[in-house]
Parts: C-alpha cells; structure tokens; sequence
C-alpha cells in the first residue's frame, strides 16, 4: 500500500489504521480491542466469516467464558415492541449447551436496550413438546433451566410457534395461558436459517427497520450485511454503545 495507507492517522480523537487485505482488518481491530483502544467492533465491506475469524479464534483475547452470538433488534410496525431474533448469523446448529447461553446473551442485550425484564419466547414448529422435533425438547430444557436460575433476567416460555409467540389472538384461539406468549420480546430460533429467514423475511416483508450486534465477547460486535442501509449501521451501532454501558455497569464482565 502506499505511504498515507500505512500511516497512522488521528482527528479529533479518532483514528484511521491502514491495511492491506480483510484478513488484516479483521486482525487489527481485534488487537485495538485487546490493548484498550477500541470498545467495540464494527463490521465494513467484507465477508462475515474473515471478519469474525480472529474474533472467536482461541487465544484471540476477545473470547470470554459463554459462547458469542448474534442478535437482530426489529422495529416493526406491526408489533408493538422491539423484537430481538437470535441466532440467525454465528451458531449454526446449536445443542442445547450453546442455546443456554444465546438466549443468557439476548436477554441480556434486551435488559440493555431497556427492557427490565424480557420476555423470550423459543420458537419451534409447534407448541407442544414433540419428541419427533428435537428443538421443541431443547425448548422444554431451557424452560426449565431457566426454573432452576440457569438462564437469569427474563421470562421463558417454549416451544411456542411463531404466531403464538407474537399475537394475542392466536395465544387466545390456542387456550395458551403464559406470560411470554402472544408478547415475546426475544425469539430464540432452532437453527441459523430459520433465524435468518425469520429475520429478513420481517424486514422486506413487513418493513422493519434492524440492528445486528454480536455479543458474548469482552465489547460489542456490530455485525450487518453488506447490503444493510446506512440506518442499519447507525441502528447497530446505537444498539453496541447501549450495551457497552450495561457490560461496563457490571461487576466482572471481563
């Protein structure tokens, strides 16, 4: 690169690392996060997996004692609260170890949002344990984690279909009687696709505006798609700095 590439530039307090390649990017914001000099991440124009490569890698200094995941905030007009949907970015095919601790990270992102106490709803293809439909068993687990104060600050109900998770009526056609359904703040998807779909299904379809923010690591990681809008960024990036207080009001989050 040249000269001006490889220099480092500072303004008003801010500055500029030049790079080469994704890879180093990647690299360099890690290692800003590791000597203190930045508290958050932000994803730009590259690839999801080469940007949170050094972010999960072991050894990385990013990684704390619970699995990091991804969370889309939604404000959509047909729903009248915000609407968090996890996981539709980083896990995959979670078992039930690694769910425990994506819905832990979602509640707690909500608490920082403003949410005293969040109601999470784990969605399923139906809403009765079904030994046919794994996820609805796994669903019944993390109910009764949550009972035995192994998941903290939020209410869980599960399995629940997505209409009983989000709409009264449906809640009131069904007989359900729980405290999340019909009003759920937090959807905890089976599997990255469902959440994925779920999500930019909500956006294109029903015209909500988002934010994605990974969290589970030592700061807050923005992470959008390369086609997000402007607003997408700013939104995530206001979601980050809100969560970054409630880490820093904590007692050990490092």
């Amino acid at each position: 690169g040249s000269i001006f590439n490889r220099r480092f530039k500072t303004k008003r307090g801010h500055f500029s690392v030049g790079v080469d390649n994704d890879a180093e990017a990647s690299q360099r914001g890690v290692d800003l996060v590791r000597t203190g000099r930045a508290h958050a991440l932000m994803k730009g124009n590259l690839h999801t997996d080469a940007f949170m490569r050094p972010i999960v890698a072991r050894g990385g200094g990013l990684r704390t004692a619970r699995r990091m995941s991804h969370v889309f905030v939604l404000d959509t007009p047909a729903y009248s609260r915000l609407l968090l949907i996890t996981d539709a970015a980083i896990n995959i095919a979670p078992d039930l170890s690694a769910k425990r601790d994506i819905t832990q990270n979602a509640i707690d992102l909500a608490r920082a949002i403003g949410i005293d106490t969040p109601r999470a709803a784990i969605v399923c293809a139906v809403e009765t344990v079904t030994p046919a439909l794994p996820s609805t068993c796994d669903a019944a687990a993390l109910c009764k984690m949550a009972d035995r104060n192994q998941i903290e600050g939020g209410l869980l109900d599960g399995p629940l279909a997505f209409d009983n998770a989000v709409s009264p009526d449906a809640v009131r056609a069904k007989g359900i009687v729980s405290a999340v359904a019909g009003q759920a703040d937090i959807l905890v998807v089976p599997d990255l696709e469902a959440g994925n779909m779920l999500a930019k299904q909500i956006e294109y379809l029903a015209g909500a505006h988002l934010a994605g923010v990974v969290v589970g690591a030592r700061v807050p990681i923005m992470l959008t798609s390369r086609a997000d809008s402007a607003l997408a960024r700013l939104a995530s990036c206001a979601v980050a700095a809100l969560y970054r207080q409630w880490q820093l009001g904590r007692t050990g989050i490092e």
